[in-house]
């Protein structure tokens, strides 16, 4: 599914809507007394501020989310790069396979990132990748008991660390805000809307321009937003950060090319 242009025709369906909720707004607004509507400004200004609310307090969620991703991504690679490195205290005769199975790992964790958007994919790859840390860890046993000890556990803690930080990236790519946050929030901007076209009722100028103003900036923002909580499919995108993972598995050689 190409969740670009899914998220391109919410987008304009979101559009349309409120241009409707206006033009209903202000039909309703043309037959209502302009005397008899003193006193509702206090609700309409109470509808809007919390609509505000709502739309600052979800982008920043949706911006730190992102950003918490990123960081993560970049943990990552530093703790795979680390683990790898640390392979060579390990003994001589247990090398090789781990390097094998450390760069089918990271080929994995690549096919992840590029597959993160497509849900059904995404979780078939992380099932690959879980039963390719249980090969490691399991070859990582064994060449602990043949390795010096302080230097098998130096490796071992990085093999943990590097397992830790997929895991808490894994669970990061799904915790996202309620759908009911989302619908409440269109629900919101489309009731504001109404009381946009409400009061542009009793105006002599030309509404459209304002209208479409509104309806541009609403869809905008919560075109934003879902973007940034969603960084792969839309507009914003943080694949520039999965350079970093193709960068380290390209400097996986076997032998290491500092030993060269």
């Amino acid at each position: 599914m190409n969740y670009s242009l899914l998220l391109a025709g919410l987008a304009f369906g979101f559009f349309v809507l409120l241009l409707i909720a206006m033009q209903i707004g202000k039909w309703i607004g043309d037959g209502v007394d302009e005397k008899g509507s003193s006193g509702v400004s206090v609700i309409e200004g109470s509808v809007f501020a919390l609509l505000g609310l709502l739309v600052a307090f979800t982008f920043s969620g949706a911006a730190q989310r992102m950003a918490d991703r990123r960081d993560l991504l970049v943990q990552e690679v530093n703790a795979i790069g680390t683990a790898w490195l640390r392979i060579d205290m390990l003994d001589g005769t247990a090398q090789p396979a781990l390097r094998d199975q450390f760069r089918r790992y990271v080929d994995g964790r690549i096919d992840y990132y590029r597959n993160v958007a497509d849900l059904e994919r995404r979780d078939a790859v992380a099932e690959k990748v879980a039963s390719m840390q249980k090969e490691i860890w399991a070859t990582s046993m064994r060449a602990a008991r043949i390795s010096v000890p302080p230097f098998a556990a130096s490796y071992v803690g990085a093999v943990n660390e590097m397992f830790d930080v997929a895991s808490a990236q894994t669970v990061a790519q799904k915790v996202h805000p309620p759908i009911a946050t989302y619908a409440f929030l269109g629900f919101l901007a489309l009731v504001a809307a109404g009381l946009v076209g409400l009061n542009l009722a009793s105006s002599r100028r030309g509404t459209l321009l304002h209208r479409a103003v509104y309806a541009i900036v609403m869809t905008t923002a919560l075109y934003i937003i879902i973007d940034f909580e969603f960084p792969r499919i839309g507009t914003i995108r943080i694949d520039q950060s999965d350079e970093l993972l193709i960068a380290q598995r390209q400097q996986m050689v076997d032998p290491p090319s500092a030993l060269k």
